[in-house]
């Protein structure tokens, strides 16, 4: 079974003033077992999902002793969660944190990083669900892009905003130091224990605090969209590459147009931004919405995400947008002129 993204097979969603890549990249889904058959059955939820709006997506509550559980809402998300007790720990003390993200960037990993051990039905999902293949493909993005700007300089600042769990922005840097590059990464985020797994992944990949790598808590909907506190805590022009890649799509359009102003003007000429939204036309994005129940995010349209670009005061020609094959997400680079 092929999945393509349906942005090729709709007239007019591909805005013929924006610069379209295409890419393809090699997933553990290729080579893990029952590929068709968990797609075709997540497939199947969505379709079904898409029929019927009025099933509403599951809500997280608390219980009498304080513990997060789930509240299913329609019968098919109440399935999907049946013996798959791993992704069911997952929806309920994870999502929509950033750690939530580790299981399908390594979903060979024993455990989740909450300590439930991951049974073999919720890893398939986190192997071959369409979402998670594309969380790992915008990942490869976004470090061969890094890759290209790291190479070009034998030292530079990279700040990362929204950083997570800083998983793909800190395998970037493992092979900068391997390359005794002097790259330096400014991580923000308003999460403490995002910061701390990141502190800790950092220091497995043999990066040094303070050398290699600082943390900044930050709060970015106070300090890059209702001001610019942070460009001026640190100052406009600072870094070569600065990537917004994880927190864009949960912003309202007039948000994200006030993100992209102020995050440009971090961006040192010649230097580059990164951002990503999940696209409208993401192929099981019901499923993801209303059947796990991902809390509000904004899927745009390429026709959209120009509007917003256009509206931050930016020349397309300097922006380049590239579409991985799973068909999730827009990953945008916008340079800065030197």
């Amino acid at each position: 079974m092929s999945w393509q993204p349906f942005l090729t097979v709709i007239p007019g969603s591909v805005p013929a003033d924006l610069a379209i890549k295409h890419a393809s990249y090699r997933d553990i889904s290729d080579t893990w077992p029952m590929k068709d058959q968990v797609l075709e059955q997540i497939d199947d939820i969505n379709q079904q999902l898409v029929s019927d709006p009025s099933l509403e997506a599951p809500e997280i509550f608390l219980d009498n002793q304080g513990m997060r559980r789930i509240r299913y809402r329609n019968k098919l998300s109440e399935q999907a969660f049946i013996n798959r007790p791993a992704l069911e720990e997952w929806r309920c003390q994870l999502v929509p944190t950033a750690l939530s993200l580790w299981s399908v960037q390594h979903p060979l990993a024993e455990r989740l990083i909450s300590g439930r051990e991951i049974d073999s039905n919720s890893r398939a999902w986190f192997i071959h669900a369409n979402d998670a293949q594309g969380v790992r493909s915008r990942a490869k993005v976004m470090s061969a892009i890094a890759d290209v700007y790291i190479n070009n300089h034998v030292t530079g600042n990279w700040i990362s905003l929204a950083c997570g769990a800083a998983v793909p922005v800190l395998r970037a840097l493992r092979g900068a130091k391997l390359r005794a590059q002097k790259f330096t990464i400014l991580l923000v985020d308003h999460d403490r224990q995002s910061l701390k797994f990141a502190r800790g992944l950092a220091t497995q990949y043999g990066l040094v605090e303070g050398h290699h790598f600082q943390l900044l808590m930050r709060n970015l909907f106070d300090r890059m969209i209702f001001s610019d506190k942070l460009v001026q805590e640190l100052g406009e022009q600072s870094a070569e590459l600065v990537d917004g890649l994880g927190i864009f799509e949960y912003f309202t359009t007039s948000e994200a147009v006030s993100f992209i102003r102020h995050a440009l003007r971090l961006v040192k000429p010649g230097g580059v931004l990164v951002i990503s939204n999940m696209l409208t036309s993401s192929p099981q994005l019901a499923f993801l919405l209303r059947c796990i129940g991902w809390p509000t995010l904004y899927p745009r349209t390429l026709p959209e995400l120009r509007d917003i670009i256009i509206a931050a005061g930016v020349d397309l020609k300097n922006v380049t947008v590239t579409l991985p094959s799973d068909g999730v997400y827009a990953v945008l680079e916008i340079k800065v002129k030197s």
